[in-house]
């Protein structure tokens, strides 16, 4: 059984599919953040950087959105600037500081990279996407029945006019021409509406909000496999009938609203804090360790008590490794984990199952919302995927860098902080008269010392001639050991 589970907070609106019970994908958006995704903006060229081809958008938000030349030679702006597609444009030939263009967010803010903007503007429904200057009947590359996309072809010339070009969405192949020209008329009419807006506002300039998290599930997830929807209120529970008609979403789902606190009640709230373990047990008796860095994320899978039932290794191998990828796609959904991927399976000794392992993967991506694709398998016999990164990762956004180990994951141990207390003391014998010394140190630093470390800073005072104290104190980082005072003991 298939559930979609919405629920809302003071700050936050969460949501979650299960499956069987299972969390297969989750959802948050904070109400009081400007979640910038998707939205349209008249912003101002502030600042043009030839080296890099590239320029800073002015789209009124605290930080200036980053252009890059492909992003801005969309057909919107070749056509409005009678470009030549074949030619080669330096950015300065294109665009000058001051000037106002339409832009879309096509990635939010990671790390330290900078909000990314298109002047390819696209309005997106559930069915299709309309494409401003643009005369294309396009089909998803994910419809693969010739039959289907001759058909949509067929709808496509039909209802599309004036340059306003069509894209067929997945979901599109069994819906009706009536349906989809319907969703083609609301979205070019709310596009013009852009473009006046565009006319007469002053840059910067919000010129079109994100559609809210309800709606976007509905536009990218929602379909006639979903049996039930949970809600926590009766406004929540009006909002969905509405988009179940508006969407056609399916007339056998179930809309209950029965329930409040609703991720604690099926168990979402524990499956949620899972997503935070380094290591995740498969049901199998193997496991999976998670390892991610700013540029790439390094899956690592082991067999641990897994036996298997076949008496040939590399059978055994595989039935893990299998076990492992499925667990391994759904982690990367529901963490959104993107980048470049690289996956260390447990190695065949004879039989080379790459192609199976490569197969699976594919088969289990196809339908993954973000641009996915499995490169196959590197001299090192390494699984290599790149997932298109357009917004932080859940391991991010849930997580902060350690003040005491500065996001390496590791705390001083006991020899480190012996040594960084002997230097210290080197120090002051060899520069001063000093024979007392006061440390300061983090909380972690402190309780140690007091714990395990007392026998050992008894002997370097006796040897060194030195009194020393400690003070916690939060502001040393880093697992330093920094110098309060020193002077002389009376």
């Amino acid at each position: 059984m298939k559930q979609l589970i919405i629920s809302n907070s003071f700050s936050y609106e969460k949501a979650a599919f299960l499956i069987d019970g299972s969390l297969e994908e989750f959802f948050y958006e904070n109400n009081n953040e400007n979640n910038c995704l998707g939205n349209i903006y008249k912003g101002k060229v502030v600042d043009i950087l030839p080296g890099m081809q590239s320029a800073f958008v002015d789209i009124g938000l605290q930080k200036n959105a980053y252009l890059y030349i492909d992003e801005l030679l969309s057909d919107k702006i070749i056509s409005e600037k009678s470009l030549n597609k074949k030619e080669t444009y330096n950015i300065n030939d294109i665009i000058k500081k001051g000037e106002e263009l339409m832009v879309q967010v096509i990635r939010e803010p990671i790390g330290e990279k900078y909000i990314s903007v298109s002047t390819d503007i696209t309005m997106v429904s559930k069915h299709l996407i309309v494409v401003p200057k643009n005369k294309k009947v396009s089909i998803s590359k994910k419809i693969k029945n010739n039959l289907a996309k001759k058909r949509l072809l067929e709808i496509g010339s039909n209802i599309i006019r004036d340059d306003y070009g069509i894209v067929m969405r997945t979901s599109a192949v069994e819906i009706s021409e009536e349906i989809l020209r319907e969703e083609y008329e609301i979205l070019l009419d709310k596009y013009k509406k852009i473009e006046l807006e565009f006319g007469y506002s002053y840059a910067p300039k919000l010129l079109k909000k994100n559609n809210s998290l309800i709606e976007k599930l509905f536009i990218e997830y929602m379909n006639t496999s979903v049996d039930e929807i949970y809600v926590e209120n009766k406004e929540t529970k009006d909002i969905v009938n509405k988009l179940l008609l508006k969407y056609h979403a399916g007339d056998n789902v179930k809309v209950i609203d029965s329930y409040s606190n609703l991720f604690e009640i099926f168990n979402i709230e524990k499956q949620i804090d899972e997503l935070n373990n380094r290591k995740i047990e498969l049901d199998n008796g193997g496991s999976i360790i998670i390892d991610s860095t700013e540029a790439l994320t390094v899956i690592d899978v082991n067999s641990g008590k897994f036996v298997g039932t076949s008496t040939k290794q590399d059978e055994t191998s595989l039935a893990i490794n299998l076990e492992a990828l499925n667990e391994i796609v759904r982690k990367i959904k529901l963490r959104n984990i993107s980048g470049i991927i690289i996956i260390d399976f447990i190695d065949f000794r004879e039989n080379n199952y790459s192609d199976v392992l490569i197969s699976k993967a594919k088969e289990l991506l196809k339908n993954d919302k973000a641009k996915t694709k499995v490169l196959g398998m590197t001299k090192l016999n390494l699984m290599e995927i790149t997932r298109k990164r357009m917004q932080e990762n859940f391991y991010d956004s849930m997580n902060e860098s350690c003040k005491y180990c500065n996001g390496s994951g590791k705390v001083a141990s006991v020899l480190q902080i012996m040594f960084k207390i002997e230097n210290i003391l080197k120090k002051v014998s060899s520069n001063t008269s000093c024979n007392f010394v006061s440390l300061k140190c983090n909380d972690q630093i402190y309780d140690k010392i007091n714990s395990e470390l007392k026998k050992d800073i008894a002997i370097i005072e006796e040897k060194s001639k030195i009194s020393i104290s400690f003070i916690k104190d939060k502001s040393v980082t880093n697992n330093k050991i920094e110098i309060e005072k020193m002077g002389k003991k009376v």
